[in-house]
């Protein structure tokens, strides 16, 4: 009978014990590149616009928030040659700016492995330039456009994330995007993967590939987790 305080004293001691933490970890932000290319073939500018992309989140027990903003932008040039004394020369530029907040429940299948649905809403702005310039023999003419277009942005997606050898993170997920602005409703579906390396519990490295039908996105960023 002399184990009975023993054992009592280390039940104790794991009742009162927090929780190991999930090897997933929610409480974190990431900076990095963004690739956004339209898949529009029939457009004469369909090159990707490339520029940043942030995020951070951060979690609540089965709850976690999350915010997003990137901007890519990208020009194009075209110039064409009209017999000997004309000559035309266009420039594009194409700037798009988002941001997103979203919040999502997580449900934890196993302590390498969970799945989370999301629901975000966010802000989308679309802004172009067009520069057309004119030689004829000595005259030069130029003209001038300019164009934007806001729309409000609205995601739905679950996801299932999974932690493998260690030092390796995978994600894969599937969900629903709407956006409604000026020029009327658009809803597509969306997938996503993606992969992570951890250097340590605080640092990695990680990308997404995502597809929502009429364009796709590639994330590469560095995370830190607190």
């Amino acid at each position: 009978m002399k184990q009975l305080p023993f054992l009592a004293s280390m039940l104790s001691a794991l009742v009162g014990a927090p929780a190991m933490a999930h090897s997933i970890n929610f409480d974190k932000v990431e900076v990095g590149y963004k690739r956004f290319s339209a898949d529009d073939s029939g457009s004469r500018y369909n090159d990707a616009l490339t520029g940043v992309n942030l995020a951070a989140s951060k979690r609540f027990e089965n709850y976690y928030f999350e915010g997003r903003y990137y901007s890519v932008s990208d020009s194009f040039e075209e110039g064409y040659q009209y017999g000997e004394y004309r000559s035309v020369h266009s420039n594009v530029e194409l700037d798009i700016r988002q941001f997103t907040f979203g919040l999502g429940y997580i449900h934890e299948l196993d302590e390498t492995s969970l799945f989370d649905v999301s629901f975000h809403i966010g802000r989308v702005d679309l802004k172009g330039e067009f520069e057309i310039t004119e030689t004829y023999l000595a005259s030069v003419s130029q003209y001038n456009s300019s164009g934007s277009s806001d729309e409000n942005i609205y995601r739905l997606r679950a996801q299932y994330q999974t932690r493998v050898l260690e030092d390796i993170e995978l994600k894969a997920g599937l969900g629903y995007e709407k956006t409604d602005g000026d020029d009327g409703d658009d809803s597509n579906p969306l997938f996503f993967v993606g992969a992570g390396y951890h250097f340590t519990e605080m640092f990695s490295l990680n990308a997404e590939y995502r597809n929502v039908d009429e364009y796709n996105t590639l994330d590469v960023n560095f995370r830190y987790s607190f």
